[in-house]
């Protein structure tokens, strides 16, 4: 790949539709000062980038949700199938005891396929082999897909199969934490491409185990890959300048989140595609889960050869270049304008991990995206024991909260960015505020419906404006991560991403712990009801947070420098955007005209 030809050079530096500055691109879905509904630039014809895959900024942002997107779905592969993994293992067709329930059930059909699903549907089935459901003669009936009938996973127990989830969303908490400072060291396209190739090896492996451990520990490195959400974040922040990065955040996240409701809805059809064209449940199980690690595989080799770390290349190709002093002039520089050289990616986690505004955003975060996460493994169950679904309907009604990540994490980053055109940079925080707070209302309004007080266009529509407004929260916070700390910005984000895994283990376990001593109740709805209160709480904290230069929602800093400004749209297609306090990374030193990298 001749990265030469094809990276931003200095000659780009002027380009109307880009910061000079540094180097970031200042539009998505919309250049500045174009009619709205107009796709391409009136000076340079260029397309939005949203609709293009140009090196850098467009290839990095369309790279970035499509890998956390294919992370996602491999992430939470098995949950369509855990039914089939539940299953007791088949025995081979000539051994003794299905030679000897062949003689007790001779009418049996061996080769009858069926799903839960069909089942559901038509009851009990005329043909339905007996021995099925047999607790000695089920392993001899390797496609009956019923529920309780044949074989053909690895015999999990139910409490094996919650177990392992909690152990998969748990397995990215420390990899998130750590990866936004390795990520600064490394640059963010090669530790991507680490991620992601090491991501698919217990992918691939996953659809070849045969025990609970197994299944559990794999489970456990896959996620290690939800980790990508970090390095998402920080790719899109790294291209985009200040005046769209809150939407190119929530975007680029929320489009990624999708890879949740689509593992659903995907690998279901798949799994069920492959059972009418004759597969053992053994077979189309293991088939299901293993076509996302392959997908990753080529992604990450995709990324090594085809995309650029920031705006003037790859980092080690333009450390390369800069002599010792320059280096260390860079480092000074980056340091006060709020980048991170990887000199210094130690310290990023240290001094985020120290900052009590940090564990704000860790709150935030916690009961937003935490309460997806909980929402994709338990508002079927919910809507089942609570309202008394069948599983079709309780599936489609449920799969709306995931599908909402289209647009409504992109509406919170957009909500930030206009708040921060008309109040300056304090306004993003007041729409983290107002975000985490109707969230935090809408739950603890959820919790209380019941089969009794609503029917199901009053769940459906409180069920859209909970999910709406947790989007929309998930993409206001990573809105104001850049400005918490500006020399720690991937600690920041890391420690924040984690937030989100914490929230849905302590949903989990207050499930647990609820279980039994819910009185008339259903533990979801106290365990929905108990998160719903600690969004309000955090919420409560955001008054409190102080963006180092900034201030805080009602009070401004008080320094000498100029006051900052909200960013407004450029009225000459030349003229530089005004200097903003913030993670501004200084890709060209002011004494001279060189490209170098920073972050």
């Amino acid at each position: 790949v001749d990265h030469k030809r094809s990276m931003w050079t200095e000659a780009d530096w002027d380009k109307p539709g880009y910061n000079p500055k540094n180097g970031k691109v200042r539009a998505l879905f919309r250049w500045e000062d174009t009619a709205r509904g107009c796709l391409f630039h009136p000076t340079s014809g260029q397309i939005v980038p949203i609709f293009s895959f140009a090196r850098p900024h467009s290839r990095a942002f369309h790279f970035a949700w499509f890998n956390f997107f294919m992370c996602f779905i491999m992430w939470f592969a098995v949950a369509p199938v855990m039914v089939q993994v539940k299953k007791i293992k088949c025995a081979s067709a000539d051994s003794v005891v299905c030679k000897e329930c062949l003689l007790m059930f001779p009418d049996d059909n061996i080769d009858f396929n069926l799903d839960a699903e069909n089942e559901h549907k038509t009851g009990s089935p005329q043909g339905a082999p007996l021995g099925a459901k047999d607790k000695k003669c089920k392993v001899c009936y390797p496609k009956d897909g019923r529920p309780g009938a044949g074989c053909g996973g690895v015999g999990l127990t139910g409490d094996q199969a919650k177990n392992s989830t909690m152990v998969a969303i748990s397995g990215t908490i420390i990899l998130r934490i750590l990866i936004g400072a390795i990520s600064d060291g490394l640059g963010i396209r090669i530790t991507y491409t680490v991620l992601l190739i090491a991501g698919c090896i217990p992918g691939f492996l996953l659809a070849a185990a045969n025990s609970y451990i197994a299944i559990t520990l794999l489970r456990f490195l896959i996620g290690f890959a939800g980790a990508s959400f970090v390095l998402t974040q920080l790719w899109t922040t790294i291209m985009f300048d200040l005046n769209v990065v809150g939407i190119a955040n929530a975007t680029s996240a929320g489009w990624g989140n999708l890879g949740g409701g689509v593992a659903q809805l995907l690998n279901g059809a798949i799994f069920n595609s492959l059972k009418m064209n004759g597969y053992t449940n053994d077979a189309a199980w293991r088939l299901t889960v293993g076509w996302s690690p392959a997908v990753i595989f080529c992604l990450g080799v995709g990324v090594f050869l085809l995309t650029d770390d920031c705006p003037y290349g790859n980092f080690k190709e333009l450390k390369n270049k800069q002599s010792e002093a320059d280096k260390a002039a860079v480092e000074a520089e980056v340091l006060a304008t709020g980048g991170e050289p990887g000199t210094v990616a130690a310290k990023s986690l240290i001094e985020a991990a120290s900052s009590w505004q940090t564990w704000v955003m860790f709150l935030c975060y916690m009961f937003s995206f935490g309460v997806e996460l909980i929402v994709n493994g338990n508002i079927v169950t919910y809507f089942v024991e609570t309202f008394h679904m069948p599983p079709s309907k309780a599936s489609t009604i449920g799969s709306v909260f995931g599908l909402l990540n289209i647009c409504m994490r992109s509406l919170g980053g957009f909500w930030s960015d206009m708040y921060n055109v008309k109040f300056g940079i304090t306004g993003r925080l007041w729409a983290l505020f107002q975000q985490t707070s109707i969230m935090g209302i809408c739950l603890i309004i959820f919790s209380g419906l019941t089969k009794d007080n609503s029917n199901d266009g009053g769940l459906l529509l409180s069920l859209i404006f909970w999910g709406a407004f947790t989007n929309m929260t998930e993409g206001g916070t990573f809105a104001v991560v850049p400005y918490v700390i500006p020399t720690a910005v991937g600690g920041v984000a890391g420690i924040t991403g984690a937030g989100g895994n914490m929230g849905a283990l302590l949903g989990n376990a207050l499930v647990i712990v609820l279980k039994g001593n819910a009185g008339p109740k259903p533990t979801r709805n106290l365990m929905f009801c108990a998160l719903g209160w600690g969004a309000v709480a955090s919420a409560m904290l955001v008054p409190c947070l102080w963006l180092p230069g900034i201030g805080s929602m009602f009070r401004k800093a008080q320094t000498a420098a100029p006051e900052v400004e909200p960013e407004q749209p450029q009225k000459i297609a030349n003229q530089a955007p005004s200097e903003m306090k913030g993670p501004q990374p200084t890709f060209v030193h002011p004494s001279q005209p060189t490209m170098m990298p920073g972050y």
